[in-house]
């Protein structure tokens, strides 16, 4: 069976004896139970649940390789004021992400690069917190004042997997590509030779190779696109005479609606969007209470792959924690719930020092039309005290970015034959080795994303 076509059956609960096993350290009593499940007679959701759960397990201890010593060590190098006692406070806090492997906790490999994110730990290092951000805030204010910022972005992208894991044999590699969109267009390949790029309303769109190797490969693309941003303020000002984005896809049925295992209406997700919806007398009003709950009340925190979570949405309002994907999916669940149209956007975030992954979210206003809605950068606006940055992230975004997916949980093209190294989104690329007995984890795959030049049209 296709483990990538069980991926739906997330929606559903483990049997408790798994998941004790799971949750309890003994990972490889889990295998061995679902194992013996496997050999009997099931429904078919749950088998296909059951075979995910295994491939979910066989990835778990590469997110989490830290002892607590190493754990303090590795946060001691970006704070060296910590101490055993601040370390417990913050786990206690739910800021240090952990498992539990044969007895002993492990701890997640990104969890002391989180604790920068927050302004008391950054002073703790010793730098200076400040609300200004100098590459951000000078874009805003220009977009203010003019309108509108067009900036045409050249930018190089790379795959490759990690040299020790590579094997000679017959690969399939996609790497992300800009896909037109409300704000991006004039899209151009500049170097590179891909077998193919997918369609321009591909929901995840890659340029992709087919290639036989006998020797170590790196997939490189160098492309430019213009990205254009319209400045709105849906909360003080009256809608335009027409949308601010005329050529963006209509909404449609599937932007107010459940999708897949992680966009899911749950009892807990309808009473949140009612609770701080209620009284609000537009959607515009809603929706701003919705980001301003995100950006508020969610600790951004870098998160384990998200096929290891259940319900993202659902877990990022819970846990009150989460990065930018998760942020965005628990606005875009609350818009649809209070029947507000809302997507996703993905793909890059572009600065001078650093090209990385990055989420967002969009949501459509009568009058209006597409806005955008970046939680994770309106959050960090408002954890250092950037009124007017945390009051642009609704509505808008900076031109800064590369987009290439409008839908979460998009099939790529051509398909994969293996489970994705992350079947949910297409931001740094996928590859395989067809017919090898394991699909690649995110530690064997590598890639770099680089800004060439930028130019103000």
């Amino acid at each position: 069976m296709d483990i990538e076509s069980c991926v739906n059956s997330l929606s559903m609960p483990l049997p408790e004896d798994i998941l004790k096993r799971k949750w309890g350290g003994d990972l490889d009593g889990a295998i061995r139970a679902i194992d013996m499940r496997l050999q009997g007679e099931l429904p078919p959701m749950l088998r296909r649940r059951l075979i995910c759960e295994k491939e979910r397990i066989r990835r778990l201890p590469t997110q989490y390789p830290w002892t607590r010593k190493q754990a303090l060590e590795k946060l001691q190098e970006i704070v060296p004021a910590a101490t055993e006692e601040d370390f417990d406070h913050w786990e206690l806090e739910g800021r240090l992400d952990f498992i539990y492997i044969d007895g002993e906790k492990r701890y997640f490999v990104r969890a002391h690069r989180s604790i920068t994110r927050h302004p008391e730990l950054v002073r703790m290092a010793g730098r200076e917190v400040s609300p200004e951000n100098k590459w951000l805030d000078p874009m805003i204010r220009e977009i203010r004042e003019k309108g509108l910022l067009r900036r045409r972005i050249t930018l190089e992208t790379s795959l490759y997997v990690d040299r020790e894991d590579f094997v000679p044999g017959e690969y399939l590699a996609h790497l992300p590509f800009p896909a037109p969109s409300a704000q991006q267009s004039d899209i151009r390949l500049l170097e590179g030779d891909p077998d193919g790029i997918n369609p321009e309303d591909a929901p995840a769109r890659t340029a992709w190779w087919r290639r036989s190797l006998t020797e170590w490969t790196e997939f490189r693309l160098r492309y430019s696109y213009v990205s254009c941003i319209r400045y709105a303020d849906p909360l003080n000002a009256p809608a335009p005479s027409a949308p601010l984005y005329p050529d963006a896809l209509p909404p449609c049925e599937e932007d107010l609606a459940q999708s897949g295992a992680f966009i899911r209406f749950t009892p807990y997700l309808r009473a949140l969007a009612d609770e701080l919806g209620r009284g609000e007398s537009t959607d515009a009003l809603k929706a701003w209470r919705f980001y301003e709950f995100v950006t508020t009340k969610v600790d951004y925190s870098f998160m384990r792959d998200y096929f290891q979570i259940d319900d993202l949405g659902e877990y990022c309002a819970v846990n009150l924690r989460g990065d930018c994907g998760l942020q965005a999916l628990l606005f875009i669940n609350l818009c649809r719930i209070a029947g507000i149209p809302a997507r996703w956007q993905s793909g890059l975030a572009v600065e001078p020092s650093y090209t990385g992954s990055h989420d967002w979210a969009q949501f459509y206003l009568k009058g209006w039309g597409w806005l955008f809605a970046d939680c994770s950068y309106g959050g960090s606006a408002y954890r250092f005290g950037a009124k007017e940055r945390h009051l642009f992230y609704f509505g808008n975004l900076d031109p800064m970015r590369m987009a290439a997916n409008r839908q979460f949980q998009a099939a790529l093209s051509p398909e994969k034959h293996a489970l994705r190294v992350d079947p949910y989104d297409n931001q740094s690329g996928e590859m395989e080795r067809i017919g090898a007995e394991l699909p690649f984890t995110m530690r064997q795959l590598d890639g770099d994303a680089r800004l060439v030049e930028y130019q103000d049209l």
